[in-house]
């Protein structure tokens, strides 16, 4: 009978947890605007939009400011968080308010929380 309650419990405890997982996930009232009227989420949502052209070039769109700057790496800030490209002889090229040129030879793009 204990065992069964335990069970019962836990299943309780998974479909908590299970419910949160999927409340994450649900999209917002503007990711559901920006899908309805087929609007670009990059600009409804201010999310970054990288654009790459081989391993040399790289154009970062909507970057909140530049976190580090030094030789070998250059870590971004974004509204998804933090972009950390690594590479040799990258250097930026040119800044606006919204979008940042990298170029020389990118080794690596990691998304930080």
């Amino acid at each position: 009978m204990k065992s069964k309650a335990l069970e019962k419990g836990k299943a309780v405890r998974k479909t908590g947890a299970a419910k949160k997982e999927q409340e994450k996930k649900k999209p917002g009232l503007k990711e559901k605007v920006a899908e309805i009227l087929e609007l670009p989420k990059e600009i409804v949502l201010s999310m970054p939009k990288l654009t790459m052209l081989g391993n040399g070039d790289l154009i970062v769109e909507n970057y909140k400011g530049i976190v580090e700057y030094d030789e070998g790496i250059i870590r971004l800030n974004t509204t998804s968080g933090i972009i950390k490209v690594t590479g040799t002889n990258i250097y930026i090229k040119e800044i606006t308010l919204e979008n940042i040129m990298i170029f020389g030879e990118i080794q690596s793009l990691e998304f930080m929380k």
